[in-house]
């Protein structure tokens, strides 16, 4: 087996990083529109097409971020941050976790929000993501 090196950690970590940063990027302006629609009182207002759209736009951003927590899964780690590494995994499955929740709050058929589920997610993701940032800032301090 080939020793890990930064040389082969880095790049899976920096391709993780600014794929979760453009899909989130992305999501937002309908993160934004559905947090509107929740805040006003107004999904059963909201075109069906529209909360689709945005449900599946959800679904697409869990997938990349399931794949980046794959790549990060199966990285090459140097041993010296293999400790890091487990703790940015843990966080960044949390943080897959809540945004699937959040996605499993839209309720296609009827068109509805599960609200407390919404909330918690939104929470959950901000406290995971919390904890990604801080774990890659750490190994970018080992890192130097």
């Amino acid at each position: 087996m080939k020793k890990a090196s930064m040389a082969t950690y880095m790049p899976v970590l920096t391709k993780v990083i600014e794929t979760t940063e453009k899909m989130g990027e992305q999501m937002n302006p309908s993160f934004e529109k559905m947090r509107q629609a929740i805040d006003d009182n107004a999904v059963a207002k909201m075109v069906p097409a529209e909360f689709n759209d945005i449900q599946m736009e959800f679904t697409d951003g869990t997938e990349q971020y399931q794949t980046n927590l794959a790549n990060l899964k199966k990285a090459q780690v140097p041993a010296r941050l293999i400790g890091k590494h487990r703790n940015l995994i843990a966080a960044y499955e949390k943080y897959v976790d809540a945004c699937a929740a959040m996605t499993a709050s839209l309720k296609i058929a009827d068109t509805t929000v599960d609200v407390d589920a919404f909330n918690q997610a939104e929470k959950d993701q901000e406290t995971a993501m919390t904890h990604v940032s801080n774990d890659v800032q750490r190994i970018m301090a080992m890192v130097m």
